[in-house]
């Protein structure tokens, strides 16, 4: 270290601790020390399916742990189409003047989700919107009353011309483009 020389060892450490497992023995003789070392650099398939399991289970509890600590703030909206959705203002929350500005557009319409899970929303004008909205980005609207439009009925679109709209590949613009300075 001083030499600006790592050390360089014959094996990588984490993969090392995973390969044998540490005997109860309290000393070693030589021998045993040998073969222990010699059991750790031999790497052997059943060793390495080991670590993999080992691995493997450690993310799946992790993932588990994770779900649990966060099981209030995760959720999954599946929105269907003709569902009422605010769309989270994400351009205000970088401007020094945010307290001002909405924090949420809407409400919109959910026409389609496309196969990646994004969302193409309708004004309720009937205006399709050319950006497609992530999932994390939408709420539900809950209006005072129930009543439900069709929402083929606002875009004047049949399913044909819906799906080839939700077919086609949008550029995403950049931040300038978006002005969304203008709502207010």
């Amino acid at each position: 270290m001083v030499h600006g020389v790592e050390p360089i060892f014959p094996f990588d450490l984490t993969e090392g601790t995973f390969l044998v497992v540490l005997p109860d023995q309290e000393t070693f003789s030589t021998t045993d020390l040998v073969a222990w070392r010699v059991r750790q650099l031999q790497k052997r398939q059943q060793d390495l399916n080991n670590i993999k399991e080992k691995v493997l289970k450690a993310h799946y509890q992790s993932i588990c742990n994770f779900e649990q600590c966060h099981c209030r703030s995760i959720v999954d909206y599946d929105f269907k189409p003709g569902a009422y959705v605010l769309v989270h203002n994400s351009k205000v929350e970088y401007e020094l003047s945010c307290k001002t500005k909405p924090c949420y557009l809407g409400p919109m319409i959910v026409v389609h989700r496309t196969k990646g899970g994004a969302y193409i929303l309708v004004e309720l004008d009937g205006a399709v919107s050319k950006l497609r909205y992530a999932a994390f980005c939408l709420l539900p609207y809950l209006p005072h009353n129930e009543a439900k439009i069709s929402v083929t009925s606002i875009m004047g679109l049949d399913e044909e011309a819906l799906n080839s709209l939700a077919s086609e590949n949008v550029e995403e613009p950049d931040d300038e483009a978006l002005d969304f300075n203008l709502i207010v």
